[in-house]
């Protein structure tokens, strides 16, 4: 499957400095939208099956891609918290525009976060039918695939340091975050995402699989009682999930907390057999995840999971 260079569509202004790119095609306007938030240093087209899965979905869904605060490079002195706000802002925009329309978000690995965030923390926001969590990955524990052991209980005795001086929202050396992973990071940002111990308390920190029942019951719980449902596709070969942890077991500890607290859980949540990080896989593994998505959007739209 050859992935085209470019994609037709339409750059909306959801507010004075920001950007969301819908993808669009010939044939009648779609009254559905899938909003995609990508994870750490991503923005338009850079999700690998971004492109084919538009091209799958049905004509009555369009496919949004949110441009955040936090994009590209952005992310070091951004949060989850600043994320969530701003898509609050773009998801109000596209219901102006589709006001009977179905909304669902979508988000890979860190977009994970802001997903999951949108849905279940405190305040106001316009309400959503679904969220599909793709890859949604620690990165605490995926940051032995990156740093030392020795370096990151250095960069976290740093940052702690200056949170505690009051320095949380200045940018740390370069070779804590920079020369690594290609952005500036605050103090404070390096803290939510590798959330150290032992209270782990990381506002990033949502799918660690030492997380207790109470963590979960706070974030996927709470997503239950609001009605949203969801849909977890936690890659099968995800090159950031350390070995020890028991993918299956972790997803089904996610989904209990939900299910628990009364959410409507998609059929086909679960792992996704041989789908790395971003699902560079085409083939079966690539149509998988197209299926799938398919068919959670569908239960949204007929009203048979989901706010109504």
């Amino acid at each position: 499957m050859n992935t085209p260079p470019g994609s037709p569509g339409i750059l909306h202004r959801y507010n004075a400095r920001l950007v969301a790119f819908e993808h669009t095609r010939d044939g009648c306007p779609p009254s559905n939208t899938l909003f995609f938030i990508g994870g750490l240093g991503e923005g338009f087209l850079s999700t690998p099956y971004i492109q084919s899965l538009f091209a799958a979905l049905p004509p009555s869904y369009t496919l949004v891609e949110i441009l955040l605060s936090s994009a590209y490079s952005g992310w070091g002195t951004s949060s989850i918290s600043q994320d969530v706000d701003e898509m609050a802002q773009c998801v109000s925009y596209f219901q102006s525009l589709r006001p009977n329309g179905k909304m669902v978000l979508m988000g890979n690995s860190t977009g994970c976060q802001d997903v999951l965030g949108y849905c279940s923390f405190e305040g106001s926001r316009p309400p959503v039918h679904g969220a599909i969590l793709q890859a949604p990955i620690s990165d605490r524990e995926a940051s032995q695939f990156i740093y030392s052991r020795e370096d990151y209980e250095a960069n976290n005795k740093l940052a702690r340091r200056w949170v505690e001086e009051g320095r949380g929202d200045d940018v740390l050396p370069n070779h804590v975050s920079l020369q690594i992973l290609g952005a500036r990071c605050t103090a404070k940002r390096w803290l939510s995402l590798a959330s150290p111990g032992p209270e782990h308390a990381g506002e990033d920190d949502m799918f660690s699989s030492d997380l207790d029942s109470g963590r979960f019951q706070s974030t996927f719980g709470v997503v239950g009682r609001r009605g949203v449902a969801l849909m977890i596709l936690y890659s099968g070969n995800d090159g950031f999930v350390p070995a020890t942890v028991d993918k299956a077991g972790l997803v089904a500890r996610m989904e209990k907390a939900f299910v628990d607290a009364g959410g409507q859980l998609s059929k086909v949540s679960g792992i996704l057999p041989g789908a790395s990080h971003t699902v560079r896989e085409e083939g079966n593994v690539r149509e998988e995840i197209h299926r799938r998505v398919i068919e959670f959007l569908g239960d949204i739209e007929r009203g048979t999971v989901g706010n109504t």
